[in-house]
């Protein structure tokens, strides 16, 4: 009894170190995305507010474009070495630059070397993140239990959405207390100075975590294999886009709704919403429970149904909430946030547990990593850039909507393709092929 005891408990440190790290990630980038218009102006002074949060974001992108180099390169660390690797050094990579951001000195002191070092930091960030999430997906899903993937893979989600949450608060909280002067001086920089409690935390719980079971016998005299970029490029193409087309929506509407709406609501619609992160927050907040339930209930009834749910609700609300947004009426926006929150959360829910099933264990954080990495470079981290320069360009303050809801038509040609099955494991064999 007290070797299962122990092996439970293993298995619960496991998980958890293997979560931990999306917290450091996402709160990290999720700081930048809430604090942008302060960052604008610390390192892109202009006369044209809208042109400095244009330049903002778009350091906030490329950094999301280094995701399919982090893909290849934790991918092939994951693969071919191992998950607990990729996984150490991903946060690693994060903690550094974090804090480096906090330390900044700004365009006023030091002119245009200023958001040159801020992009070289998100550049650095942005290779991370591009192994983290993948690769914590991958490992909790291969340690769970059989019937039990989409529940235990779907909690590497919600820390992803606990570190977005503490970003938000942490913002919400210095906006409100220390003022708009206090937060254009020096305010900004806390919450990337506070990233260095979750970096400890994380190296030190990682630095005692498990092989993944399913990677021991693969390499034991597999040295000779090809390099796992050109196996899933050669014979997982299918499996690649199908993720890929899967998870665009997840990317976009998450990124629109809880990253980028804030800044949406106080710089475009400029009604006086009160307290627009704390809406944030709550919105968010109402992710939590919601993402668990839907990869318990993918257990059951199978990914499909919950993403095609999830891609039906994105693609009819988008358009009637964008219009409830404009009106700056906080109760309102309140339940567009929480309408959006079930139906994003019922798509990311089973998704991690999908990604696992639809390669192969010897290539598996590859072909994850570059399908989901790529996808959310392209459309997640540029959804704050491109609905910024959608109401620019066509004056019309819905205009996102119709980006969100083109997103999920995508999606949901992906996702009818997914097997529908209720219980068990899907053979990589049977999505992969054409």
């Amino acid at each position: 009894m007290t070797g299962i005891t122990k092996k439970r408990d293993k298995g619960f440190r496991d998980t958890a170190a293997g979560i931990v790290g999306n917290v450091l990630e996402w709160y990290d980038f999720a700081a930048f995305g809430f604090l942008a218009p302060y960052i604008a102006i610390a390192f892109f002074p202009s006369d044209d507010e809208f042109a400095g949060l244009i330049k903002t974001f778009a350091i906030f992108a490329v950094g999301y474009l280094m995701r399919p180099l982090g893909a290849i390169l934790f991918g092939h660390i994951g693969d071919r070495v191992g998950r607990r690797e990729a996984l150490l050094l991903s946060v690693i990579m994060m903690i550094v630059p974090t804090i480096l951001v906090g330390m900044l000195p700004t365009y006023a002191a030091v002119g245009l070397t200023a958001p040159v070092l801020l992009l070289l930091l998100r550049l650095v960030q942005g290779l991370s993140i591009g192994g983290e999430f993948t690769a914590s997906a991958t490992f909790v899903s291969e340690l769970a239990p059989e019937g039990r993937k989409g529940l235990h893979a779907s909690l590497t989600m919600l820390g992803a959405i606990l570190g977005i949450l503490l970003g938000s608060g942490v913002a919400m909280i210095l906006s409100s207390s220390l003022g708009e002067d206090v937060m254009n001086q020096w305010g900004w920089r806390i919450p990337f100075l506070m990233g260095i409690v979750l970096g400890a935390v994380a190296f030190w719980m990682r630095r005692s975590m498990s092989s993944s079971p399913e990677m021991e016998d693969i390499h034991a005299g597999r040295d000779e294999r090809a390099h796992p970029l050109i196996e899933v490029l050669t014979n997982h193409r299918p499996a690649l886009l199908r993720l890929a087309s899967v998870v665009l929506m997840q990317g976009a509407s998450f990124y629109v709704i809880f990253v980028w709406l804030s800044t949406y609501l106080k710089e475009i619609v400029q009604f006086q919403v009160e307290d627009p992160l704390l809406l944030n927050t709550i919105g968010l907040a109402c992710l939590l429970p919601v993402i668990p339930l839907a990869g318990w209930l993918s257990d059951r009834f199978g990914r499909r149904a919950l993403l095609l749910t999830a891609g039906t609700g994105i693609l009819v609300i988008s358009w009637p909430l964008f219009l409830v947004f404009q009106q700056g009426e906080s109760g309102m926006i309140l339940g567009g946030l929480v309408l959006f929150a079930i139906f994003i959360g019922m798509a990311q829910g089973p998704t991690p547990a999908m990604m696992t099933e639809l390669f192969p264990p010897e290539v598996r954080l590859t072909g994850i990593g570059l399908g989901y990495n790529v996808t959310l470079a392209l459309f997640g981290g540029t959804a704050p850039l491109i609905s910024t320069w959608l109401i620019k360009a066509t004056g019309t303050p819905t205009a996102p909507a119709f980006y969100l809801m083109a997103a999920a038509v995508i999606s949901l040609s992906g996702a009818f393709g997914l097997p529908g099955r209720r219980r068990g494991s899907i053979s990589p064999i049977e999505v992969q092929r054409p």
